[in-house]
């Protein structure tokens, strides 16, 4: 009879604290942002003009000490005064996540082989790699490890690598246990809404932030607007003709809609002018200093 009572205490103090941390995580969700970055990006107050840089930059890496996706790079990208560091997420074999952008590590990396086919030990044992393919002293680093190196430093624009999304429940169980949810926001593309409405259904944790949807049409945008609390939003431009009026319509009409506007664009000085002036906020780009210069 003792041992029953001590089954039923247990058990409903273990509902007590799910419920408990569910509750915290709901509230954080919801939370005003203490991250400065992100508090100025929901700021609807704000005009500012964010660089988000592409893998945290990398124009200048080898004279930085900084190679791209690296843990040190996290600083320097801050103290370069880019506001966002793209980065992108692998899975390796044993089922850690990992900072890397190409399925095979050879460039990027000491090693050979695929990300995925490889133990989160074998790819702490190799260095990262500049761009000219000198070695680095710097490691291959984890999620973990970038969400606590990036507080209150910058905000990551996350992109999950093929076969990556899957996951996206155990991501963001390491984003919250990190107390990192300001400090993250992922890009994704519109054919998977499905499966992230499928994770807030069943009372996945998402901040206004959380999701940014790269899309296409009105119709993707007005789609996105009903089923998401999404702040943010990526429109997808034609490399060729970035401010083609069909592009620039779309970024006024999502703005219009109570999005935060971000683009994809390495254009000329003039393109990047005429997408601000129709409504962008954030700039993902290869030269975050030309873009950051023309900012200025």
């Amino acid at each position: 009879m003792m041992r029953r009572c001590l089954k039923i205490a247990l058990s409903w103090y273990a509902c007590l604290s799910l419920s408990a941390i569910a509750q915290t995580e709901v509230e954080a969700a919801s939370a005003e942002p203490t991250n400065p970055v992100l508090r100025e990006l929901l700021d609807p107050s704000s005009t500012k003009v964010f660089i988000a840089a592409h893998r945290g930059g990398y124009e200048n890496d080898l004279a930085d000490k900084a190679p791209e996706n690296s843990l040190v790079n996290i600083k320097n990208c801050q103290s370069k005064g880019y506001e966002i560091f793209e980065t992108d997420i692998q899975r390796t074999k044993d089922g850690h996540f990992v900072i890397l952008h190409d399925p095979k590590i050879t460039r990027e990396t000491t090693g050979q082989g695929k990300a995925s086919e490889m133990t989160l030990l074998e790819l702490k044992n190799l260095h990262k790699r500049y761009r000219n393919r000198s070695t680095s002293p710097e490691r291959v680093a984890t999620l973990p490890e970038f969400l606590d190196g990036g507080k209150g430093r910058t905000v990551f624009k996350a992109d999950m690598k093929r076969g990556v999304s899957k996951h996206f429940a155990k991501i963001m169980k390491l984003v919250t246990a990190h107390d990192a949810l300001e400090g993250i926001i992922f890009r994704v593309p519109y054919g998977e809404a499905n499966l992230y409405e499928k994770y807030q259904k069943q009372g996945g944790v998402l901040a206004p932030h959380t999701l940014m949807f790269q899309v296409s049409s009105q119709a993707q945008i007005d789609d996105i607007k009903e089923r998401f609390d999404s702040s943010t939003i990526e429109i997808k431009l034609s490399s060729a003709k970035p401010t083609k009026k069909e592009s620039l319509d779309l970024i006024r009409y999502a703005s219009a809609k109570g999005f935060i506007v971000e683009t994809h664009s390495e254009g000329k000085e003039d393109d990047w002018k005429k997408l601000i002036k129709a409504g962008v906020r954030i700039f993902h780009t290869k030269t975050p200093s030309r873009l950051k210069k023309m900012l200025r």
